[in-house]
């Protein structure tokens, strides 16, 4: 093998073969090229490991024809009714704080006894789950499944076909790509939910589909490979105009998710929450290209560590239209109670009005005197009046003028009120 001639520093050294001295002879200003020469071929060969870039690998396409895509059988099985497709990648996503972690864990119980996701939405058969949680901790985790577990009349112990792990793979990574591909093997993982996807993956490119969209497809692969439908957990927007309106697929932060998702459970707040309640007022979004459609109120209450027995799990699932006309008949009845507070808060200034005026007319005095000494207006005063007499505070009496046979009615205040017997 030659190599080009180039000028080596009287004495320097070699990098080939180690450290290997050489001295080159110039001759009329060129380098001893064959001297070089002489040393590159005594010099051991480099092992290189085979390149395991899947692009550097044989590539081929599996081919259908028309004939056989008609005469094939897709059928696609509903884990659960009308929310959730086997074997199609999902993405769970929703505002934070939004309950995304406790969903899945009652999620993945759901799945693994065969029972109804949140109460309500029937799992057709068992299947072997696995969540990976990076974010909740051991602890809260173990608390929030114990919940959910006493909710559902399980125990925790007993549900062999639900694994957890703490650990998240790493999305573009081929380590990662085989450990998860174990991950699921190793327990027989129908599904794999993946909690949250920000920590599973690197955020410099956040905003590009193509990274994000090659990112994504490694794992899909896996998943797909092993027959083993992948859940991924994620965030939506910051910036709705209404942050209370159900969420939208376009709500899903970052680019490539949406595009990713084959469906979707979308969560989020249908009223803001009160702190120290443990009360949530959700929006449930569910929807896929199989089909599938729907939007549900869910109300999850699960106390607070002050409440006496400590926190629990208690779910409530109705449709949209319900909860809409329910929090708009509530809305309507806080109006109302605001509207009667203001109402009763002015009688009550009236009232005191009328008391100071009466106070200075101890033999009392026609309504319209009083009124005129309290500077109010005829609806405000009635209303004021009315009230002073159902309370008793005021009596009618009957107002004597001059000139005048015929008393006029009038009004005073109670005898102890004005001190008259």
């Amino acid at each position: 093998m030659g190599v080009e001639a180039h000028d080596v520093a009287d004495g320097g050294e070699h990098p080939i073969g180690g450290a290997i001295a050489v001295t080159t002879r110039r001759a009329n200003g060129q380098a001893d090229i064959e001297a070089v020469n002489a040393l590159l071929a005594d010099a051991e060969p480099i092992n290189r490991p085979p390149a395991t870039d899947p692009a550097r690998q044989p590539v081929s396409y599996r081919r259908i024809s028309c004939a056989e895509l008609d005469a094939s059988t897709y059928d696609l099985e509903y884990l659960i009714d009308d929310a959730l497709v086997a074997g199609q990648p999902c993405i769970v996503a929703g505002g934070k704080k939004c309950l995304k972690t406790s969903l899945l864990i009652d999620l993945g119980i759901s799945l693994a006894v065969g029972g109804f996701f949140l109460g309500k939405l029937r799992v057709n058969r068992a299947c072997r789950v696995g969540i990976m949680s990076g974010e909740s901790g051991l602890a809260t985790i173990q608390e929030t499944a114990r919940r959910i577990c006493y909710a559902t009349g399980h125990n925790l112990a007993d549900i062999g076909g639900l694994v957890f792990s703490e650990d998240l793979p790493r999305f573009g990574s081929f380590d990662h790509e085989d450990a998860l591909r174990r991950f699921i093997m190793d327990d027989e993982l129908e599904v794999v939910a993946i909690d949250p996807a920000y920590m599973a993956m690197p955020g410099g490119d956040a905003g590009n589909l193509f990274v994000q969209g090659d990112l994504l497809r490694g794992m899909t692969k896996v998943c797909t490979d092993t027959g083993c439908m992948m859940i991924l957990a994620h965030h939506t927007r910051k910036t709705k105009t209404d942050p209370f309106s159900p969420p939208e697929l376009e709500d899903i932060a970052w680019a490539g998710f949406q595009e990713f998702a084959r469906q979707w459970l979308l969560v989020g707040r249908r009223e803001a929450y009160e702190p120290g309640t443990g009360e949530h007022r959700l929006w449930l979004s569910c929807g896929g290209s199989a089909g599938h459609s729907a939007l549900w109120a869910v109300n999850v209450a699960e106390g607070t560590r002050a409440t006496e027995g400590g926190r629990f799990w208690q779910v409530d699932v109705v449709p949209a239209r319900e909860a809409r006309q329910a929090s708009e008949q509530r809305a309507a009845t806080a109006k109302a109670a605001q509207s009667e507070s203001k109402r009763q808060a002015r009688i009550d200034a009236d009232s005191r009005r009328i008391v100071n005026a009466l106070a200075k007319l101890p033999a009392g005095e026609t309504a319209k005197a009083i009124r005129d000494r309290a500077g109010m207006s005829g609806d405000r005063f009635t209303a004021a009046i009315a009230s002073l007499l159902e309370s008793g505070a005021v009596v009618p009496t009957e107002i004597v003028k001059p000139n005048r046979q015929t008393p006029y009615e009038g009004y005073t205040l109670r005898g102890e009120d004005n001190n008259t017997p």
